[in-house]
């Protein structure tokens, strides 16, 4: 079984978050995100991910949330046929002097890049719908410690 890992930004500030508006059936919401490139790692691939959609250079900071959708247990959302996947969502910065906003050659059906207020949240659609997931973790930052190989102390010479 594959699963597909998507590496996501999530960039929160004056109480709003930044989301991706999609036109597809309907206007509706993503945090800018994609999937994991090969050779890259889950932080290089969010910092792609957020600049492609977003035109914005983030540093990117602590692991924030993981979501997981698996086709055959699901809120029924999805299609069944929907692939498996994890998102790893990061809490982004926004580097000084990046202006988020919809880039040249955007994704399909993306329509526009937005700050969307927390306070919001509750009356656009949001895919996932991790509304209530973003807005406690604004209010408590409970980050999840991403362990990275390359930081480890080496037990073999």
């Amino acid at each position: 079984m594959h699963v597909r890992v998507r590496c996501t930004g999530l960039i929160i500030e004056n109480d709003s978050v930044l989301l991706v508006e999609y036109d597809d059936n309907g206007i509706h919401y993503n945090l800018p995100g994609g999937g994991l490139e090969q050779g890259e790692t889950v932080k290089e691939g969010v910092a792609r991910e957020v600049l492609e959609e977003t035109t914005a250079e983030v540093t990117v900071g602590p692991l924030a949330l993981v979501y997981e959708m698996a086709p055959h247990n699901q809120s029924g959302e999805y299609r069944e046929e929907a692939p498996h996947g994890i998102h790893l969502i990061f809490e982004c910065k926004l580097k000084e002097g990046s202006t988020p906003q919809l880039p040249i050659e955007p994704d399909l059906h993306q329509t526009a890049v937005k700050w969307v207020p927390l306070h919001d949240l509750d009356s656009i659609l949001l895919f996932p719908n991790i509304k209530n997931e973003i807005k406690a973790y604004a209010e408590n930052k409970k980050n999840i410690e991403l362990v990275e190989d390359h930081q480890l102390e080496r037990q073999v010479k």
